[in-house]
């Protein structure tokens, strides 16, 4: 009994270990839950950065990269002889032995070599070598689009957050002027059809906030896409609208260089070379190939027979001419491409330049006359306001207002021109180096620079 009640006493000391380890836990469990975790940094992004973990990250082009080890193997096949010996080993019975057979098994063999005697082999390497040169040529060309793909992005981003951040501002500017109108209507300075239409105003511009957060969210769904990643990247943004200083080279100078560094281009400029060479290696291969090889016979009287034995194509009925059009048709229409590429990167940059000497004159308009003058009115008029001139009234100034952050939000308009003319212009040069400008560290921060929603 003594033992039992021992035993007894021990369950009741164990279970109540446990409940309360187990309180504990629950305890430290449901503390932690209700713990708000601490939110990501948000990581410095410039625009040099995007483009580099664009190219890093990107699946598209991650895949496309892979056509560089396909064209790759075609230099290791066209290295290696493309035929291989064919041994030909004929056994026979012979018989009556009345007729002075000696050996039952006579057998003959034969080893047979097709020879390529026309040099096809330079021709199919120069072929192969052509086609990898071309691949990656290829491959530099798209990792050229996605970079001013990322620039596009980054500045619509950058645009974007601008954008609501003048709706914010209007806001808070038409909220203001409706705290002043409140006062000056109390002592009759303002009628209270004034202060509707400003209470108006704030309502439009929450109704315009709602959109360009809209537009913000879009934007940042696109630039996200560009770079390849998956989720809410904690970015902030380090960039601005201005665009970087400019070469000031005349356009055929530019072409010219255009010309030289377009990956697009040169990948036009091997397909050349790899057509010319398919061409020369299809007229080699015209009249066949010469098979030759050793031939040894045991016959039926024990006499051994050593010799060679040859065999050549006769070009009678087929001599490829259909072939060899079709390689000379893809030659010309290699070469034409080449021109066609040639004429789109001079047109192209008459066109960006073009494109970037209006948007600049828009946004200097602004800068140097437009918001200058609206500010220097609204001043005029605030003061006006405050002497007590009594041509001037509240809507007056709200109006003028108005027009100096419409002509803000039209600025912005003007400064995204002038950045996507920039990224027309290093497309056509082949050049992200022209819309990024002078490389900063990720550390230089914008005044308000945009994060991810």
């Amino acid at each position: 009994m003594a033992i039992y009640a021992n035993y007894r006493r021990l369950r009741v000391w164990i279970a109540a270990c446990v409940g309360v380890l187990g309180a504990s836990f629950g305890a430290a469990w449901f503390a932690a839950a209700e713990t708000p975790l601490p939110a990501p940094t948000p990581v410095p992004l410039t625009l040099d950065a995007a483009i580099r973990l664009a190219l890093q990250q990107n699946p598209e082009i991650a895949a496309l990269r892979q056509q560089h080890g396909i064209a790759a193997a075609g230099v290791v096949i066209a290295r290696a002889y493309p035929f291989n010996p064919v041994w030909d080993n004929r056994v026979r019975s012979a018989f009556p032995a009345s007729a002075g057979v000696t050996t039952r098994t006579p057998f003959d063999s034969t080893v047979l070599l097709e020879l390529e005697i026309r040099g096809q082999g330079k021709f199919r390497k120069a072929a192969a070598n052509a086609a990898l040169s071309r691949a990656d040529w290829e491959i530099a060309a798209q990792e050229l689009s996605l970079a001013i793909r990322v620039v596009r992005a980054f500045d619509a981003v950058v645009y974007r957050y601008q954008k609501n951040q003048l709706a914010i501002t209007t806001i808070e500017l038409n909220r203001k002027t409706t705290e002043e109108a409140k006062g000056l209507l109390n002592v009759g300075k303002l009628r209270p059809a004034d202060l509707i239409i400003l209470r108006s105003e704030i309502d439009d511009a929450r109704a315009q906030l709602g959109q360009a957060r809209t537009a913000l969210a879009t934007a940042w769904n696109e630039l996200r896409s560009s770079l390849g990643v998956v989720g809410v990247e904690p970015f902030d943004l380090q960039g601005e609208l201005a665009a970087p200083p400019l070469s000031t080279d005349p356009a055929p100078v530019l072409a010219e260089a255009a010309h030289k560094g377009r990956p697009d281009r040169r990948a036009r400029e091997t397909a050349v070379a790899e057509a010319d060479a398919r061409l020369r290696l299809e007229v080699a291969n015209r009249f066949g190939n010469l098979t030759a090889g050793p031939t040894y016979e045991f016959d039926n009287g024990s006499v051994n027979n050593v010799g060679a034995q040859f065999a050549m194509p006769l070009p009678v009925l087929n001599t490829h001419c259909g072939e060899i059009m079709q390689r000379n048709a893809e030659k010309a229409r290699a070469a034409l491409d080449l021109r066609r590429t040639d004429v789109q990167i001079d047109q192209q940059v008459e066109a960006a330049l073009a494109r970037l000497k209006q948007a600049r004159a828009w946004a200097d308009t602004y800068v140097r006359e437009v918001l200058p003058n609206l500010e220097a009115s609204l001043k005029d008029l605030r003061k006006l306001f405050e002497q007590g001139d009594p041509s001037v009234d509240v809507l007056r100034i709200l109006d003028v207002q108005r027009k100096l952050l419409k002509a803000r939000d039209g600025l912005l308009d003007a400064q995204l021109e002038v950045r996507q003319a920039v990224a027309d212009l290093a497309a056509a040069m082949g050049d992200p180096a022209v819309a990024v400008g002078p490389c900063t560290d990720s550390g230089s921060s914008n005044p308000t620079p945009p994060k991810a929603p």
